[in-house]
């Protein structure tokens, strides 16, 4: 699967360039501690923008220390989750191989806890330097060579995660018709089971603002598809929870990083599917906030 970093074992970890850092993580937890994992809950994580210097700063925030909180946040849950999500705009600004270096370095602390972790590219990442930095198997096995999508299992829902980005730090996403073919036959063969789509880019705003150019056939696919219950993006930074006029849960993942809007909350969410529905519980980077915690129940359509 050419999105999926496994765990690192202790050899790999302790050779790291974390090491040394890492020391009071693995006196507290111990490789050898079976933590308590929740089976259906999944790390959804979106738009850290990480640089190669750690004390880079976008708009003012410290974005390689926003996302280290991040993962010590998603390392002190109760019930760990059983997989993470990162969705999108990886790099700081135009994906480059520093970048990734450094953005591996901050999530070694994820792998090293045994949670397998999922990558997406967004339209600030560079799809060649982020292959070439994260190798994951055989590129003739991706579902599309061209393209980073995966379907990933789970007992109460399948996730569809694509690939929208286009063209490196240019807005606009499109996902083209190969990629859409892919997602309507992989759906069609997975129609048992309730279907989660991923993609970096929010759908339109308003209808002069274009995000996916391809928006209309993305949604000529999901829509119809009583099985796809949810549609999750980022990109634009900010924390919503909506519904269209088909019943299709719009979910926008808020940002690790720096927001675009004053007063928005950055943090992460937790997605606990449930057989019916999903919860979704916002933590935010600033545990001050009266909606850090709060959590939302969403019901599938029918």
């Amino acid at each position: 699967m050419p999105i999926h970093l496994p765990p690192l074992s202790r050899r790999q970890f302790l050779t790291g360039s974390l090491a040394a850092s890492a020391g009071l993580l693995l006196r507290s937890r111990g490789f050898g501690a079976t933590p308590d994992i929740d089976p259906h809950a999944w790390a959804l994580i979106s738009d850290p923008h990480i640089a190669a210097d750690r004390a880079k700063l976008g708009r003012g925030i410290n974005m390689a220390a926003q996302f280290t909180s991040v993962v010590e946040d998603v390392l002190r849950q109760p019930r760990r989750p059983a997989a993470a999500i990162i969705n999108g705009d990886l790099a700081f600004n135009t994906g480059e191989a520093a970048d990734y270096a450094t953005f591996l370095e901050l999530v070694a602390p994820v792998r090293n806890a045994q949670i397998p972790l999922h990558l997406a590219l967004g339209n600030h990442d560079h799809r060649a330097r982020f292959w070439a930095a994260v190798p994951a198997g055989d590129p003739a096995q991706r579902p599309l060579a061209d393209r980073q999508v995966a379907m990933l299992r789970s007992e109460r829902a399948n996730w569809f995660m694509l690939d929208s980005l286009d063209q490196t730090n240019s807005t606009p996403g499109l996902l083209g018709e190969s990629q859409l073919g892919w997602l309507a036959r992989a759906l069609d063969a997975n129609a048992s089971k309730p279907a989660l789509v991923m993609t970096h880019h929010n759908p339109s705003l308003s209808p002069t603002k274009v995000n996916i150019i391809d928006e209309a056939a993305l949604f000529a696919v999901l829509r119809p598809r009583r099985h796809v219950k949810a549609y999750f993006f980022g990109h634009s930074h900010r924390w919503t929870v909506e519904k269209d006029e088909s019943g299709l849960h719009l979910i926008n993942l808020p940002t690790t990083a720096y927001v675009f809007e004053q007063g928005r909350p950055a943090g992460w969410v937790v997605a606990q599917v449930q057989p019916k529905g999903i919860r979704l519980q916002l933590r935010c980077l600033d545990s001050n906030r009266a909606e850090h915690g709060q959590s939302v129940e969403l019901g599938w359509r029918a």
